[in-house]
């Protein structure tokens, strides 16, 4: 992994070179400004041209803000895929330390932040606000104080001593957070309720099946359906016996978005309207066991199946074979032609979240794990996704809006377990390879 290492210099010296060590033995390749210079102010397009090759960030914090550029020295701050810092980084008042932290998180690295502890003796010579004969000494520590107050507000921080404690430190955060790196969260495409998937009024809802399942192809594993839109019974079945025949999908997640009730909406101020809303996670369900509890309560569903059975699993063309099933499926429900549904809504049953729990019993997952976000996943994180009783994972986490100024929301996704402990096990083979080397 290629790691930033960003701090303050002439203060923090010896613990850069402890930190800038324990990377170095671990096998990591190691970005920081002893490549450039031996003083303290390293040009700031430079540092940040660093953040943006980097894989991670590693802050290291005590009593000094740092250097700060000028517009005079630094006439331009590079922007990063196009886009600038952020609006709270200024010119004349953001140190190159600060600003490398933003940037970091800008670029969305995995950053691990260390702060010197506060009850921990440190060089007056070192705190802002002591020395003031220094070049553009600040005149207090309110600046390095209030980035420390941020970090362990929107971090989680470690703290640190002397430089051997900081190296043990800093061993163990990067080794979590590559650890943490392994986990892929899938995600688990949600059919459109605007196509009427759930339901079978028209002719929109066959096409809306249809294009799911091309789409979900041969890289998805999991299809996502929401309980705020009506569900007939029997499109689940029939999203799931297309699922298991024609894509690597076996999973059904079921979510209910249905969070505010019409009073409340009622009540809800103009500008909360439309926001995205978090979903509820109802259950996870197999596609076997679908077809296998719902097929056996409609004579029309198992005649089906056995046609199915009889079907050559051969084809050329995904749209063509989705064609064709469902015109058998129409022929099994004695419609009058295809894509009309009057005698399947007769054997329907609109899907409640009660009833899935009644019909499945055990066959459904119905505890998601919480991992607010999965770049700071814990030990005990990976022990509960390794420890889950089931090959696929339902994860309920925080994503980012996708408009600036809305807040973010609850989603529900998978975790491939088998996926992850294949990767588990290779970096930890790459890791004894590190060490052997290093011996």
């Amino acid at each position: 992994m290629r790691i930033f290492v960003s701090s303050s210099f002439e203060d923090l010296r010896e613990h850069r070179a402890a930190a800038i060590h324990v990377l170095r033995q671990l096998g990591h390749e190691v970005l920081a400004m002893e490549e450039m210079i031996a003083g303290a102010e390293a040009p700031l397009a430079k540092v940040l041209e660093m953040v943006d090759r980097s894989e991670a960030y590693v802050g290291i914090f005590a009593w000094r803000y740092g250097y700060i550029p000028s517009q005079a020295t630094q006439p331009q701050v590079p922007q990063a895929d196009g886009i600038a810092l952020k609006n709270e980084a200024i010119d004349g008042k953001t140190s190159i330390t600060h600003y490398e932290y933003k940037r970091a998180l800008q670029r969305k690295l995995p950053v691990m932040a260390f702060l010197v502890d506060e009850h921990y003796p440190w060089p007056p010579q070192f705190i802002d606000g002591f020395d003031k004969t220094r070049p553009q000494a600040p005149k207090n520590a309110d600046n390095i104080r209030s980035l420390r107050l941020s970090l362990q507000q929107e971090r989680v921080v470690s703290w640190f001593t002397t430089p051997n404690d900081l190296e043990a430190r800093v061993s163990a955060a990067v080794t979590m957070a590559g650890l943490t790196s392994q986990l892929d969260l899938q995600p688990a495409m949600a059919l459109d309720p605007n196509t009427g998937t759930g339901v079978a009024e028209n002719s929109f809802a066959d096409i809306g099946i249809k294009n799911a399942i091309i789409d979900a192809g041969d890289h998805l594993h999991a299809l996502k359906i929401d309980l705020a839109t009506t569900w007939w019974s029997t499109r689940l079945y029939l999203i799931a016996t297309l699922a298991q025949r024609i894509t690597q999908v076996r999973r059904i997640i079921v979510v209910d978005t249905r969070t505010t009730t019409l009073l409340e909406l009622a009540e809800a101020s103009p500008s909360n309207l439309g926001q995205p809303i978090d979903e509820r996670f109802i259950g996870q369900l197999s596609t076997s066991a679908i077809i296998s509890t719902i097929g056996s309560k409609v004579p029309a569903l198992r005649a089906f199946e056995e046609w199915l059975k009889l079907r050559s699993s051969e084809y050329s063309k995904v749209d063509t074979e989705i064609e064709e099933i469902l015109k058998g499926w129409s022929d099994k429900f004695n419609e009058v032609e295809q894509h009309t549904h009057t005698n399947e809504e007769i054997n329907k049953v609109d899907l409640t979240a009660e009833l899935l729990r009644r019909w499945f019993g055990d066959a459904m997952l119905q505890q998601p794990l919480h991992i607010a976000d999965m770049q700071r996943a814990s030990a005990v994180d990976l022990l509960r996704l390794l420890d889950y009783p089931n090959d696929y994972v339902p994860v309920l986490t925080r994503q980012d809006p996708t408009i600036e100024g809305q807040p973010s929301t609850e989603r529900v996704n998978i975790v491939d377990k088998d996926a992850l402990n294949a990767r588990l096990a290779r970096n930890y083979l790459v890791e004894l390879l590190d060490r052997a080397r290093i011996v």
